[in-house]
Formats: C-alpha cells, structure tokens, sequence
C-alpha cells in the first residue's frame, strides 16, 4: 500500500538522511508519495484526527484539552481536562486554557475511556504524533492506566512529517526534509492559522491531509 511504501521511504530519511540535496526526481516522487498516503488515508472509513493542549512539552506535561474528528470533520471528542498540577503562565499565553477554564473538566480517567475507544478502532493522523502519543502515556501513566504499546502506535501517522515530504524543503542540517508547524502547513493552502485549540488543530491537521491529497501547491 501507499501508507507501507511511504513507511519505508521515511525510515531512510529520517534515519540520518541522505548526504547534499536530493534531485528534482527525489523531491516531485516524495510530494507524489505523499499525496498519495493522504488520498489513501481520507478514502478509509477508520481513520480519525487527533489533537491535544497541554501544560506543556517535558515529561511531566498534563493534557489538558482534547479532540477527536473524524474524516468528514465530525467532532467525535471534545474536551477540556482537568489537570493535577498547574497550567503555566507562558502556555496559558499560547492556548488561553488556564485554571478557571478547567475548573469544573473531567479529569483524565473520565475522560480515557471514551478515548480508548476511538484508539482501539480507527488509525489515528495527528500533526506531530510523537508528541501526542508521549503525553497520552504520560496520563495514563500518571493514572496508572495501562499505556499505549509500540503496536499501538504504529496505527498512529505523522501529518507533519508526511507534509515534511510534500512541501520537500532540504535541512542540511539534519539531512531530511524540513518539518513545519502546523500553522505553516495550513498556509500552505491558503487556510488562516487555527488558533491553539485541540478542535481547531484537528479540523487544520485535516485540512493540510486533504491539501495534500489534492495535490494543492
């Protein structure tokens, strides 16, 4: 399949990249491979996007909003939660959830179940997924929930990297293709910037699959 054939192109590039520029050949067989994965991916009927917001981005960050939609843009999970610890001032700053708007959430064991179910039948896009997926066992561990296996995880994909492909902008630096924040991606086709929600970021994470899909550049 498409989704298979692109696994095994990032592997190699994500796994140090190439050494110089990759041709014009690279780059139009990366953007179609791309394209490609995101048709693949909006024709099945089990496949969700996902987004959190969260307290923050170490290893002790909380979630404390999220959303999950399906391909047509329904809101499948909507959902403040309620953390244990505080909210930062400077990420309050960035998604304006801070200890008032949680007040009266469910926290994360209220909230898990539901979610579960979702993870359990459908093949999940989120807009950088490592980092979703990281802090979905973060909860989980904190609630002593059993976490999400490397399995698991393999049914959640990569919308940033995928678009990392597409756009096919070279980071010498790293040898791979450039990753872009999702605000950048959503410009890309001409979308204004989605405003730091967890429902919002899923409608725009879905927005760049279908751009992609479309082949729009």
């Amino acid at each position: 399949s498409v989704v298979q054939r692109w696994d095994a192109i990032e592997d190699a590039m994500m796994s140090g990249g190439r050494p110089g520029q990759p041709s014009n050949v690279s780059r139009d067989r990366a953007r179609a491979t791309a394209g490609a994965w995101a048709a693949e991916m909006l024709a099945r009927s089990d496949v969700l996007f996902l987004d959190t917001e969260t307290t923050g981005l170490d290893g002790h960050a909380e979630i404390v909003e999220i959303a999950v939609i399906d391909t047509e843009g329904r809101a499948l999970l909507n959902t403040l939660v309620r953390p244990d610890g505080v909210i930062p001032a400077e990420v309050i700053r960035i998604h304006g959830i801070d200890a008032t708007t949680v007040r009266d959430a469910p926290r994360w064991p209220e909230v898990y179940p539901s979610l579960l179910d979702l993870l359990q039948r459908h093949q999940i896009i989120v807009y950088n997924a490592a980092f979703d997926f990281r802090l979905v066992n973060q909860m989980n561990q904190r609630c002593g929930f059993p976490l999400l296996t490397p399995a698991q995880e393999r049914e959640w994909h990569c919308a940033m990297r995928r678009f990392a492909s597409w756009r096919a902008e070279w980071n010498a630096k790293y040898g791979n293709y450039r990753w872009h924040k999702l605000d950048i991606a959503l410009a890309a086709f001409g979308h204004p910037p989605p405003g730091h929600r967890a429902l919002g970021d899923a409608l725009a994470c879905r927005m760049v699959v279908m751009g992609m899909a479309r082949g729009d550049f």
